[in-house]
């Protein structure tokens, strides 16, 4: 098989890959410049606010992310009438979640490290632009047109270079508080050169359809519960740590989270192409494609995370210890964990993703809440004995367990029909 056909017959991959190169680019930029600038205690205030930000849109943002797809791509519904209704559903979210952060800042202050109440009211603003950035891409991932979401990521890179670039020479000193600025800004800014470069893919029915809007909704409850417990098991060790140690501890750890995005970068650019090609699927019940999409999606994924896997593992000791000047060498025996777990997650991954496409989201969820339990269980109990390590090993032990969950669902639901 030559190169150009092993290249045409995988190209929503590769631009899938491509994009998710892109985002994950401008995340890069975003902790590598803090990592630098800041120190090693204001890093762990960064990365606790990080964390509290992702909880924050998964409720205003990545709840919705499942469902537009499903039901943009699923041919049983008009795409420009679900998009007007996610629309709704998106800012009604965003000003929910907004203002029970708000409500509650006092206690969320208190309880997870960060310290600084003001931080908290950047929130609504990053959610907003996240939303109207997200919007756009995700009308071209249900139209499964990666060779221009690839485009619309690689501009929102450039644009997000050039607001750092521009804050480099006009911003005096970096603080937490101005790196969120200058990320949301940079976001909302490429959300809206999105919108005017790919207007004609975004059609536009400005009607309320209360059946499918309900359908949504309930269908955003199960992905919401589901999120509350994918989090749980890769963002509440950040927290768990800001209330057991010092911010200074939880620098070190989110440095190792840090090195391990680049292999995170493969698992969402597989997934994107995965969701849809499922959804499409799972109104047909065609199990022996879904069963070839899971395979080769396991397949795409440890292809591209073995060589990144190996680079890390031999290259980030040496660039660690030169580029932050001992800073954070601690950090290295946790990047190497993080590594041997990432081996174990992309059966769990696909699976998760193909249970929730083809309407089994009730076992994805019972699956992410189990493990979610496990890692609270295991961090409650290693982290005051043992510090960041015993939060890797709670990590790691979360990530095989949801793993093996996962695939048994998949193999009693989904598969059932063969065996």
């Amino acid at each position: 098989m030559s190169i150009l056909s092993i290249l045409q017959k995988n190209e929503n991959n590769f631009f899938s890959f491509g994009a998710t190169v892109c985002r994950a680019f401008s995340r890069f930029l975003l902790v590598f410049i803090a990592s630098l600038l800041l120190s090693k205690y204001e890093f762990g205030i960064f990365n606790i606010f990080l964390s509290i930000y992702f909880f924050s849109r998964l409720f205003s943002e990545n709840s919705l992310n499942l469902p537009f797809i499903k039901f943009a791509s699923d041919g049983e519904n008009k795409a420009e009438v679900v998009n007007f209704q996610m629309i709704l559903l998106k800012i009604f979210y965003v000003l929910i979640v907004s203002f029970v952060i708000l409500v509650c800042s006092d206690f969320i202050v208190e309880y997870s490290g960060v310290e600084r109440k003001r931080l908290l009211l950047f929130l609504p603003f990053m959610l907003f632009t996240l939303t109207a950035y997200m919007y756009v891409g995700q009308v071209l991932i249900s139209q499964i047109k990666m060779r221009l979401l690839f485009f619309y990521e690689l501009l929102s890179s450039l644009v997000f270079i050039l607001f750092l670039t521009v804050a480099y020479f006009v911003v005096g000193s970096f603080s937490t508080e101005k790196l969120i600025i200058i990320f949301s800004l940079a976001t909302g800014s490429a959300a809206l050169a999105g919108v005017l470069v790919f207007h004609r893919f975004i059609k536009l029915t400005p009607r309320i359809d209360k059946e499918l809007l309900w359908k949504i909704v309930h269908y955003s409850k199960f992905t919401v519960l589901s999120g509350i417990s994918s989090l749980v098991i890769l963002k509440v060790d950040v927290l768990m740590l800001g209330y057991f140690c010092s911010p200074k501890e939880v620098g070190v750890y989110g440095m190792a989270l840090f090195v391990n995005e680049a292999v995170n970068v493969v698992f969402d650019s597989v997934l994107r192409v995965c969701l849809p090609q499922v959804s499409v699927l799972s109104g047909v019940n065609d199990e022996n494609r879904i069963r070839m999409i899971f395979r080769q999606s396991v397949k795409d994924m440890y292809i591209g995370i073995i060589p990144i896997v190996s680079i890390i593992a031999v290259a980030a000791p040496t660039a660690i210890h030169l580029i932050y000047k001992g800073k954070y060498d601690d950090s290295i025996l946790l990047i190497y964990i993080f590594l041997a777990s990432s081996l174990v997650k992309p059966v769990g991954y696909v699976a998760g993703v193909i249970l929730g496409a083809t309407g089994n989201i009730r076992f994805d969820n019972r699956n992410c809440w189990i493990s979610a339990l496990l890692n609270l269980v295991c961090n409650y109990l290693l982290i005051p004995k043992f510090g960041v390590m015993g939060s890797a090993v709670a990590s790691t032990l979360s990530f095989i367990s949801l793993t093996i969950l996962h695939y048994v669902s998949l193999q009693k639901t989904v598969f059932y029909i063969k065996q």
